[in-house]
């Protein structure tokens, strides 16, 4: 049996408390009283919600999945009835504007709830994320009569709304995508193609589902200059806003998949489909772009969400296992001892709980820089709008890579028992897989943190951070016994900033291909070093914290950010060799001898 899910109410909040997020926000004027006296009552109704609403059902949903029948989808069992109370309960637009009819919360909350949510269930979550991305796209790009035909009821929860980029000829690469549309008299569109990889394109959970749809008008440039983005509603809406006849929009089938079984992956046909065209002619991947920056932070989200799920899994496990006597232990201790006495155990889970910590700043600090770039003003604006560039293809791939490897790590706690499906601990690493896959694999934003996001400012934008990093190592200084930790985050800083500089001369030079072979290795090591930044902030606030109230909670958040500079951090530099060695032997050998 799967352990059932407890949400983890103090690291979130203490998270908050690491990244200065309320300090930080009050200086947008739309959240200058947002406060912790908010931000907890708000985690831990969302907690209360997960675990007894979400959890429950996310075994069914990894059983029995989504059924496809004739053009319908059939949501799991429980699914209906968890959706109707998700969307009274508001959870879908806790974080979007007032404006719109969301709650007006901060972003950076709903990182909070999102790890919380996806963690009980992270099939479900998926379907209001997408509809979120859909509401930024529309809410940023479109019309005001658009916003004002769509938004009240995407917000609301009434529909749900997705994304359609990828062809079964063109993947991440949007340059060959073929579905075409074509104007018509009354100002519409008529759009013919076929997309895939379509979350939750079908399903029996709203009334209606709103599709962004990206197609080529006759006579556009080639390539991605050439797509514009249009709004296909599955049931087309009439003036009064009721639902009007059924749009020719069908799912064709869905996938059978690794994980994430509870949600319906379709391929999705329009033929002569009606739809809307947002904004300019051939700015679609442009307006799009909104909502895949918010799906890759969410992307990794979903990795930290399925590792706690796995470590939470783990953890107790290894608390109940009896196996063996551990190295040094007495036969009389050994009686009462589980595998949690092990080393090699306790290696595992501390390096499960130190990297999911780790995952949770960098991934709520991604989101915290969203509300910088969306409501903030000035410079501050400025700022965010930088350092999420620069965040978002890190957070994506570091944590979702390592989710991967994580939740897999969590099966090997279990041993046997983690290979066999009615302990539930394998869904989390199923469930992972996707996650280096979606919004641009991993490989592509490895790309795009080297020649683009490095480069942002003419370099600055990197500079800053490194600036903040230095920050947090004089902050460490300051404390009593730990400038063993301070000098060993130190150095690390400095190989990554010599490593981005070698590897910006490169660029300079004009010698991308080296570069491009170096760029996974790099985009590792910079995660692994930003990780260890995290860390020594976390190491400073739960120092100033166990001070002041003595809480085994901060004494243990110590410990974790001492494991994480000492035992992880130093990976770092293993990848060095593998970034300066750049392309040459990648192609050496003939594509045929593989």
């Amino acid at each position: 049996m799967a352990v059932p899910y407890k949400a983890p109410v103090k690291d979130v909040i203490f998270a908050y408390d690491v990244l200065n997020s309320y300090e930080t926000l009050q200086n947008i004027d739309r959240f200058k009283d947002f406060s912790s006296e908010i931000a907890i009552p708000a985690i831990e109704e969302c907690a209360k919600f997960a675990e007894e609403v979400l959890a429950p059902i996310n075994s069914i949903g990894d059983s029995e999945g989504a059924i496809f029948n004739n053009g319908e989808v059939k949501m799991p069992p429980g699914y209906k009835d968890a959706y109707e109370k998700f969307k009274k309960a508001g959870w879908a637009s806790m974080s979007l504007p007032t404006e719109i009819g969301g709650g007006g919360m901060p972003y950076t909350l709903s990182g909070g709830t999102l790890e919380v949510l996806c963690a009980a269930n992270m099939s479900f979550v998926l379907g209001p994320g997408l509809s979120i991305g859909a509401i930024s796209g529309i809410n940023f790009n479109a019309s005001k009569e658009q916003k004002d035909k769509y938004l009240p009821k995407l917000v609301s929860g009434e529909w749900t709304g997705t994304m359609n980029l990828s062809e079964p000829q063109s993947g991440s690469d949007l340059n060959h995508i073929t579905t075409k549309a074509e104007p018509q008299s009354d100002g519409t569109f008529k759009l013919t193609g076929t997309k895939i990889w379509i979350g939750s394109g079908e399903h029996d959970l709203s009334e209606n589902i709103i599709h962004l749809v990206l197609a080529r008008l006759s006579g556009a440039p080639e390539g991605t200059k050439g797509i514009s983005m249009f709004i296909v509603p599955k049931i087309l809406i009439n003036e009064d806003g009721s639902l009007g006849a059924r749009n020719n929009v069908n799912c064709i089938s869905i996938e059978e998949k690794l994980g994430i079984h509870g949600s319906p992956t379709c391929v999705m046909e329009y033929n002569e489909s009606i739809g809307y065209l947002v904004g300019e002619e051939n700015r679609g991947l442009h307006y799009m772009f909104t909502t895949i920056n918010e799906a890759r932070i969410r992307a990794g989200g979903h990795g930290l969400a399925c590792t706690i799920g796995a470590l939470q899994g783990a953890a107790q496990y290894a608390r109940d296992r009896v196996q063996g006597r551990p190295v040094g232990m007495s036969k009389e201790d050994a009686k009462n001892s589980t595998i949690i006495d092990h080393a090699d155990v306790r290696r595992m889970l501390m390096t499960m709980k130190s990297y999911s910590d780790a995952m949770r700043y960098m991934m709520y600090d991604s989101q915290m820089m969203l509300d910088l770039s969306y409501f903030a003003e000035d410079e501050l604006k400025d700022f965010g709008e930088e350092r999420c560039g620069l965040l978002t293809p890190i957070g994506k791939s570091w944590i979702s890579d390592l989710s991967v490897e994580l939740t897999s790590t969590a099966i090997q706690v279990y041993g046997g028992m983690g290979y066999v499906e009615e302990t539930g601990i394998a869904q989390y690493f199923r469930d992972a897989r996707i996650a280096p896959i979606y919004a641009g694999t991993n490989g592509i934003q490895a790309l795009d943190l080297l020649f683009r996001k490095i480069p942002l400012d003419g370099g600055n934008a990197v500079s800053k951070l490194f600036g903040e990093m230095q920050s947090t190592v004089s902050e460490i200084e300051k404390l009593e016994n730990f400038n063993h930790l301070s000098n060993t985050l130190k150095f690390h800083i400095n190989e990554l900033k010599n490593v981005t500089e070698s590897i910006t001369g490169l660029l300079i030079d004009g010698e991308l291909a080296d570069a491009s072979g170096s760029a996974t290795p790099f985009l590792k090591m910079f995660g692994q070093v930003l990780g260890g930044h995290y860390m020594g902030k976390a190491l400073v606030k739960a120092h100033e914290k166990f001070t002041e109230s003595n809480d085994e909670f901060y004494k243990d958040k110590i410990t974790l950010s001492k494991f994480y500079l000492e035992q992880l951090l130093p990976l770092a530099s293993g990848y060095i060799d593998a970034i300066k060695s750049g392309n040459e032997d990648l192609f050496k050998i003939k594509s045929n001898n593989f």
